[in-house]
């Protein structure tokens, strides 16, 4: 597993590329943490307005590395409980950072990924995308993935995928809101590409903005926040900061 940071665009764009492509980028603790310092490393330069998150392969997530189950034998519930919490944790903290992730999402998406996938801000899917949640069965719930589908999902549909019976589509990943676009699998790198370039014309001050309206509107459930936030771009005036370059 190899995690890689580099620039472009003046050091307004940071490219995170995640490689355990021969394991189809699935994940343990020392990986995930790994990879959110190095996206929290990334946005912690002021020129950094847009994080372009590369999964290395033909597999978006493979869910946990299942050879990290044997530790689990004789563990305590509150131990895994711990676990499960830290790696939601871990989770929580792409979805803080102060700039988007955008991602492009192809060939499976599996257990754990689905958390992954809803950290990302920007999301796009190639039509070849699935998601699966298999946990059920090897004889366990889900635990943060299945409060991310149960909040996301309709409750039908939530029981579907969390129970294994069913795999999604990602024209179905689209309707329910986990990723913004859906294109042909050639054309996913392009569109990619185009979004990245299209956030990039917003003035840098103006994406991390946004970027904190959402945010705070969504852990907050008030425009409290978000008054200040916008009267903050509001008084400090038109800029074409990040629009050039």
């Amino acid at each position: 597993m190899t995690i890689t940071l580099t620039h472009g665009h003046d050091g307004r764009l940071a490219r995170v590329r995640y490689d355990n492509a021969a394991r189809g980028n699935c994940f343990d603790h020392a990986g995930l943490h790994d990879l959110v310092d190095t996206l929290e490393t990334a946005a912690a330069d002021e020129r950094c307005v847009v994080i372009r998150l590369d999964m290395a392969g033909r597999h978006f997530c493979g869910g946990w590395d299942t050879t990290a189950f044997a530790a689990l034998a004789g563990a305590t519930t509150e131990t895994v409980a711990a676990d499960l919490r830290a790696s939601d944790a871990a989770l929580h903290r792409i979805r803080r950072l102060p700039v988007p992730v955008v991602a492009a999402v192809r060939g499976r998406i599996i257990g754990f990924g689905a958390g992954l996938l809803s950290a990302v801000h920007l999301p796009i899917a190639a039509a070849d995308a699935r998601l699966s949640l298999p946990e059920a069965r090897y004889g366990f719930a889900p635990a943060g993935v299945g409060h991310t589908i149960a909040r996301s999902l309709p409750r039908q549909h939530a029981y579907h995928l969390l129970t294994g019976a069913a795999t999604a589509t990602a024209r179905q990943l689209l309707a329910w809101g986990l990723v913004v676009e859906v294109v042909d699998d050639d054309d996913l790198d392009h569109a990619v590409d185009d979004l990245v370039d299209t956030l990039l014309a917003v003035p840098g001050p103006t994406l991390r903005a946004v970027v904190a309206v959402v945010e705070s509107s969504l852990a907050t459930g008030t425009a409290d926040q978000a008054y200040d936030i916008s009267a903050r771009t509001i008084v400090a005036g038109p800029t074409t900061q990040g629009a050039s370059g």
